[in-house]
């Protein structure tokens, strides 16, 4: 049965359930299948990550993610800091509403590393990006 809660990231396209606010549609229009994590940071109660979306077929772009009302879950700032030197690269990535009202991106980076970041509202910032930003693992 399908949960009326959760939401997949699909490409090119806006999916999940219509009455998602725009900056959420926003978050699950991005595909971040194979996304290398390039930096974060956590400043008050956001969290925000930049991450290099896309390939050399379809070109790449950075996707500035900065969650409101941020908590996350799974993870502490040394974990974070490896992903950056490694090149971390997402393996599965979803947004389902939580119980509170607000939302959860749940994020795995390869091999088996999951991070959920609960938050209010995101902003999402796109720009195209250079191949040679993407790093070899």
């Amino acid at each position: 049965m399908h949960d009326p809660r959760h939401t997949s990231e699909r490409p090119g396209r806006r999916s999940g359930p219509p009455d998602l606010p725009e900056d959420v549609r926003d978050l699950v229009a991005v595909d971040l299948s194979a996304a290398q994590v390039q930096d974060w940071s956590i400043a008050g109660d956001s969290f925000s990550w930049t991450l290099l979306a896309g390939d050399a077929d379809r070109g790449h772009e950075l996707a500035s993610l900065t969650y409101v009302g941020a908590v996350v879950l799974h993870t502490n700032r040394r974990d974070l800091d490896r992903a950056v030197a490694a090149a971390a690269e997402v393996d599965r990535s979803e947004v389902v509403r939580s119980d509170d009202g607000g939302f959860e991106h749940r994020v795995t980076l390869v091999p088996d590393y999951p991070i959920v970041v609960r938050f209010w509202s995101v902003e999402v910032r796109r720009m195209p990006a250079p191949d040679h930003l993407r790093r070899v693992r």
